[in-house]
């Protein structure tokens, strides 16, 4: 996996009523899906698109407090949506996920503003880690006194049978 440093942010703090915003685009529907249903699980606000080009246009129109995008093939599609999300916001982490880490495209993610760069697939655990590395990390971003839970039976705690079958998808 490859890391950006995280940067100060000045973003706005959340009430408890608030839930977090995420996009998710994938033009692959399975992972698109998959990534988009464990994070509905976790309990986040998901919106999925599988067009980087509706994507990248929705951005500014819409507020995220995360992006997650896939590389698309070695041409990086998934690029239009970095840079756009970038240019929108540039304290809004950006994730691009890859089936086929490439170098070059891992580079040009981060020097374009992407925080990682990572290799798919992620199991349950993994996007839950990931997720909330960048969603909790942010300082000022949100209330130090907030705990987000995360609930017991989510994957990777032990109790496979309480999981939905979309989290048991094998990769």
């Amino acid at each position: 996996m490859a890391k950006r440093p995280t940067k100060e942010s000045t973003r706005k703090t959340f009430s408890d009523e608030q839930r977090l915003k995420l996009l998710v685009v994938d033009e692959d529907s399975e992972d698109l899906n998959y990534y988009a249903g464990v994070l509905r699980y976790l309990g986040y606000d998901v919106r999925s698109m599988n067009s980087y080009a509706r994507a990248a246009a929705l951005l500014g129109k819409e507020c995220f407090d995360l992006v997650i995008v896939d590389q698309g093939s070695s041409d990086f599609e998934g690029r239009s949506v970095l840079t756009r999300a970038v240019e929108v916001d540039r304290h809004v982490p950006v994730l691009v996920l890859t089936r086929t880490v490439d170098a070059d495209c891992c580079i040009d993610a981060l020097d374009s503003g992407a925080h990682e760069y990572v290799q798919k697939p992620l199991t349950t655990a993994e996007v839950r880690e990931l997720v909330a590395d960048y969603l909790t990390s942010s300082p000022g971003m949100f209330s130090a006194s907030h705990v987000y839970p995360i609930r017991q039976n989510a994957a990777g705690s032990g109790d496979e049978e309480a999981e939905p079958d979309f989290l048991r998808r094998a990769s």
